[in-house]
């Protein structure tokens, strides 16, 4: 009985949770490289979380990093030489990651909402990766 609860349980949480690696150190302290993170796919988030995304334009596929402003919020003072506005657009979102060297909206400004695909709610879990996040400085 055991294995079949722990079974569906195992097959209800894969549509729900995401595991990823980091990769490099863009969010030291808080991640260090090879930490594995389990994100909430579709999470709710504010300012301050650290959210999963993609990014077309980059060679990665997934990148890891905290939220800086969303929609509606002041477009923070480290990130308007990279974007136009004083305040965030509709849809849009800035990210930041935590080590000041970090490539982030600082460098490649908005992230659209749409990309985000979870929200970071553990760290430091051991196991095969489901995905990698490549974050690079």
């Amino acid at each position: 009985m055991l294995p079949v609860v722990a079974g569906a349980a195992l097959w209800w949480l894969r549509g729900r949770y995401l595991l990823v690696t980091v990769r490099g150190d863009s969010m030291m302290p808080a991640l260090r490289p090879d930490t594995r993170v389990l994100a909430r796919l579709g999470g709710r988030y504010r300012t301050g979380s650290v959210v999963v995304f993609r990014r077309e334009s980059e060679f990665v596929q997934l990148m890891v990093k905290r939220v800086a402003a969303r929609a509606g919020e002041p477009v923070p003072a480290d990130c308007r030489a990279a974007v136009p506005d004083a305040v965030v657009p509709p849809g849009h979102l800035l990210v930041r990651g935590d080590n000041p060297g970090s490539s982030d909206s600082r460098t490649f400004g908005y992230v659209r909402e749409s990309a985000v695909l979870g929200t970071v709610r553990a760290g430091t879990l051991r196991g095969r990766d489901r995905q990698d996040a490549d974050v690079t400085r």
